[in-house]
């Protein structure tokens, strides 16, 4: 209904003579950006039913406590998102969306990801000597969460019942990789990547050697997400889909590309 209105908004400002494309007051975007935002929001109401109702859908699916918070209403595509948090361990921290009274969040994928975080947490930051950050995630089909939703195991567990997961791992370094220092950085790469094929760990694994001036420019941590925003200072980087495939040291120089500048 909401989206609809705002399809009739957007014709409004073609079709009516007082939104005209033609006025020389306002263009286009100007009148659409003051007309949206004289909508108002869903009532309280509504937004207390949702919390309500995603609180309940948590407790349904993995027999735990949660609350839910920070509700917004995404107009553009009739939604509600909003975080979701345990009852007795505030630190957890997971999106929860709603779509047309269908539930959907992040908790199990966010269980995982935490304890692969905590399991390789000694052998990234032993393996490499300019470590800026990294990061992990885990994931499984539907039907795994499905199956293991009332009782979630952990990372190790999970790993004895199925094949069925996926787990990505990105790891910042403040080195300026290059030919005559590759073949030192590369045996460090070859120390997390035989971890890995020793526990029989399916990963992806990215890594990112940036200039050290990265950290003189005042940048104490890489946001995976917007890796544009460090280009200039990135020299080489290592790309393997499955580190599976690894199965000597040499192999790492077949996903390993120089960024030339």
């Amino acid at each position: 209904m909401r989206t609809a209105l705002f399809c009739v908004l957007i014709a409004c400002l073609f079709f009516s003579g007082g939104c005209s494309l033609i006025s020389s007051e306002k263009n286009l975007v100007d009148r659409l950006v003051e007309d949206f935002k004289n909508l108002t929001g869903p009532p309280e109401e509504e937004k207390q039913e949702v919390k309500k109702k995603a609180e309940q859908y948590l407790k349904e699916r993995y027999g735990e406590e949660f609350y839910v918070d920070d509700l917004q209403y995404i107009w553009v595509s009739d939604r509600w998102i909003m975080r979701g948090h345990l009852k007795n361990e505030k630190e957890w921290d997971f999106e929860v969306s709603e779509d047309h009274g269908q539930f959907d969040d992040y908790y199990f994928t966010v269980r995982l990801s935490r304890d692969a975080e905590a399991e390789f947490r000694p052998q990234i930051e032993k393996a490499f000597d300019s470590l800026i950050n990294w990061e992990t995630s885990v994931s499984v089909p539907d039907e795994i969460e499905d199956r293991y939703a009332k009782s979630i195991p952990s990372y190790r567990e999970l790993r004895q019942k199925t094949k069925r997961y996926h787990q990505t791992i990105r790891i910042a370094l403040a080195t300026s990789l290059t030919k005559e220092n590759q073949e030192q950085e590369l045996e460090e790469v070859y120390r997390l990547v035989s971890y890995l094929n020793q526990n029989d760990i399916q990963a992806e694994l990215e890594i990112f050697y940036y200039d050290p001036s990265i950290r003189e420019s005042g940048i104490k941590k890489v946001d995976f997400r917007d890796r544009i925003d460090y280009e200039k200072f990135l020299t080489a980087k290592i790309e393997i889909d499955d580190v599976l495939q690894i199965e000597k040291e040499n192999d790492l120089k077949n996903h390993l590309r120089f960024v030339s500048k």
